[in-house]
């Protein structure tokens, strides 16, 4: 690979990490406004603290630790930060499939009849997200080992 084409595709990685950094700020805002408005109760009864606003809030704290990651790896051509960019986006591509696994699996018990009736009338729209994200997740977990491994090899032709 070029020097022009490793410049390109750090800076390509660079770019929708900080895209995905921006949503991450943007989700983390959002989680904490339904945590101030309170006006959406507990997801599960069994679970009182476990409200929409706290899960929000995690799911844009997470994006916003994994783009970083992704940033500052990519622009700096660190090879730690870029593997532990790959590691995080695998763990959480990991999670996502046993979620869906799981989901499926106790579809049957019927417990959340509102939250079954809205992804049955919604299923094509949640699947078709499913995958882009499974998509870019797997581009992004490929470009930060690209970028891993052209940096491994510059730096040893350069005898660093």
């Amino acid at each position: 690979m070029s020097m022009n084409s490793l410049k390109v595709l750090k800076y390509v990685v660079f770019f929708f990490n900080l895209l995905f950094w921006v949503c991450g700020c943007t989700i983390l805002g959002f989680g904490i406004y339904f945590l101030m408005k309170n006006s959406f109760g507990s997801l599960f009864y069994s679970l009182p603290s476990l409200t929409l606003g706290n899960v929000v809030i995690i799911v844009g704290s997470i994006i916003m630790v994994v783009a970083f990651l992704g940033c500052m790896g990519s622009i700096k051509e660190n090879k730690c930060l870029l593997m532990s960019f790959f590691v995080l986006l695998l763990f959480i591509l990991l999670t996502e499939v046993i979620m869906a696994i799981l989901l499926f699996a106790y579809e049957q018990k019927g417990c959340y009849v509102k939250a079954k009736l809205w992804f049955q009338s919604n299923f094509l729209y949640i699947g078709i997200l499913i995958i882009s994200v499974c998509v870019i997740q797997v581009l992004g977990m490929s470009f930060a080992l690209t970028l891993n491994c052209q940096i491994e090899k510059t730096s040893q032709s350069l005898g660093i």
